[in-house]
């Protein structure tokens, strides 16, 4: 008995849905993803203000002290002698950086001050500070608004 043996056909794969379902997936990444500026990962109790204003400028590179007196200038763990080279270069570099400051309400009031002295040795004129939001522990400020405050650095 012969048997009938039919011609074989090639298996077609079809690219356009594949490049469709890629392309979906990469437009939801797109849209879900979270764009950040990049901190250090420490978590710092702010202090609070009644004066603060909200800036509407560029956004600045942020410095953060810590209370355990680490300063950091953006995601960059730093010393504060190495602050004021550091700042003066990235001046020189774009007349127009701009910077902030960032520290913790339990941070050592000297270190703030060793840091201000390098952001006016840099020749940086302002120095706006980031506040926290009133809370219940002070109700007289909870109806005021958060921001960065400008502050004129002190000169020695």
């Amino acid at each position: 008995m012969r048997f009938h043996v039919r011609p074989r056909r090639t298996p077609i794969l079809n690219l356009v849905n594949l490049i469709d379902v890629l392309c979906i997936i990469l437009i939801f990444f797109v849209v879900t993803s979270v764009f950040r500026r990049e901190e250090p990962q420490i978590k710092l109790d702010l202090p609070e203000s009644s004066q603060a204003k909200t800036s509407q400028q560029t956004t600045p590179d942020i410095i953060t002290v810590t209370e355990d007196e680490k300063v950091y200038v953006g995601p960059t763990l730093i010393t504060v002698e190495e602050l004021a080279p550091l700042l003066k270069q990235r001046k020189e570099e774009d007349p127009h950086a701009r910077f902030a400051l960032k520290s913790s309400k339990k941070a050592p009031f000297g270190i703030i001050i060793r840091v201000m002295d390098a952001v006016k040795i840099a020749g940086i004129d302002e120095l706006p500070t980031f506040t926290a939001e009133p809370n219940e522990a002070n109700p007289d400020l909870s109806n005021l608004p958060t921001s960065a405050t400008p502050v004129p650095v002190p000169t020695p």
